[in-house]
């Protein structure tokens, strides 16, 4: 009898812990709005006074404070055949991107310039639609364009090459499934920061070799064509002559001022992600030609897993490049980051000998 009651209490006592894990799923599922909703609850209200302008970067600060003390999280979420709710993120996600961005134009096209108060405030404004803008572009425009670019669905991949094009970067889906992915660990590959290197010199060798990397790709896929059918087929050039066009339409209903902030919040959104292609695959080179678990580095932070849908657990997604975000599993075996992406990214652009130091000692550990 009393072995009975004892099982029964095991039974409840699961049953409990799994229906507060079910309960934990909905609020963690969530953390990557925190920077969408912020970036649109402040462009909507947009201009503002200076000191309102910076109390509306407190998000971005707390998130890293957040992400410098965040739990380890090594579980997988509990699906129960809801794929598709977890999808729906992607696609929220997506739209506050695009909404975002119109929203940032219209906010600094209103901008006033007319007196030295005036230019003061703006310059605040534009510092705080830099910092909002440009860190949420990262987090949950280029993350999320690189989810959607590995989906099976064509309008998904499409929409990942739209929010791309909301940071100037579309060769990104053609250099990442079919360069990064390829060579990644390797000297060819651009995005594979190289032991000691420095993150302003891989900064710039990974932007133009991304680059380089991706027209390569697509005359070698079009050597065959030529003229006009190599035109009308080549992806950059499609990419491009999308982007040239946004940007001139952006310079005719917006103005000079806000075209320039579109490119600086794109730019910001670049440094931060190669920042994240920085400390991913930091001194790591590939044994042979198949990869390995211990092809990228992990770090067990729940609330980058959260907020960057997945991407924290990069070494999972190279071996597994079709798993989506929710599937992907947590690799023992990879040299580890103390923190997380907010943390470790901010370090590199800040104190990246500090960086460079700790990495080289974990890297000696796991050897």
């Amino acid at each position: 009898m009393s072995i009975s009651l004892l099982n029964i209490g095991k039974v409840s006592a699961f049953k409990t812990l799994g229906s507060v894990h079910n309960v934990r799923q909905w609020p963690e599922g969530l953390l990557c709005f925190i920077l969408p909703l912020s970036t649109f609850f402040c462009l909507s209200a947009a201009p503002h006074v200076w000191y309102a302008a910076l109390i509306w970067t407190a998000p971005v600060w707390l998130c890293i404070v957040a992400d410098y003390f965040s739990p380890p999280d090594q579980s997988l979420p509990k699906l129960d055949g809801k794929e598709w709710l977890l999808d729906m993120r992607l696609y929220g996600l997506f739209a506050l991107q695009i909404v975002n961005i119109i929203l940032l134009l219209s906010a600094t096209s209103r901008l006033a310039w007319a007196t030295p108060f005036d230019v003061g405030t703006s310059v605040v404004n534009i510092i705080a639609f830099r910092i909002l803008m440009g860190t949420t572009s990262c987090c949950s425009g280029i993350a999320v364009a690189h989810e959607l670019l590995h989906r099976r669905s064509r309008h998904m991949r499409l929409m990942g090459r739209i929010l791309l094009w909301t940071v100037c970067y579309d060769h990104f889906a053609l250099e990442h499934a079919h360069g990064h992915h390829r060579r990644v660990g390797s000297s060819a590959d651009p995005a594979t920061a190289r032991l000691g290197e420095n993150f302003p010199n891989f900064f710039r060798r990974s932007v133009v070799g991304q680059w380089n990397n991706a027209w390569r790709l697509e005359g070698q896929r079009l050597q065959h064509r030529k003229g006009l059918q190599w035109l009308l087929h080549h992806r950059m050039m499609h990419g491009m002559a999308i982007e040239l066009t946004l940007l001139g339409l952006i310079i005719h209903q917006y103005g000079f001022i806000a075209l320039l902030m579109f490119l600086y919040q794109s730019f910001v959104a670049l440094r931060m992600l190669e920042a994240v292609n920085y400390i991913q695959h930091w001194g790591l080179t590939r044994d042979g030609s198949k990869l390995s678990s211990n092809c990228a580095w992990a770090t067990d932070s729940w609330f980058t897993l959260h907020t960057f849908i997945g991407l924290s657990r990069h070494a999972d997604h190279h071996i597994h490049a079709g798993k989506p975000f929710y599937r992907l599993r947590h690799q023992e075996e990879c040299p580890k980051l103390p923190h997380g992406y907010f943390v470790m990214s901010l370090m590199v652009r800040l104190d990246n000998a500090r960086y460079i130091e700790m990495a080289c000692q974990e890297l000696k550990a796991k050897n």
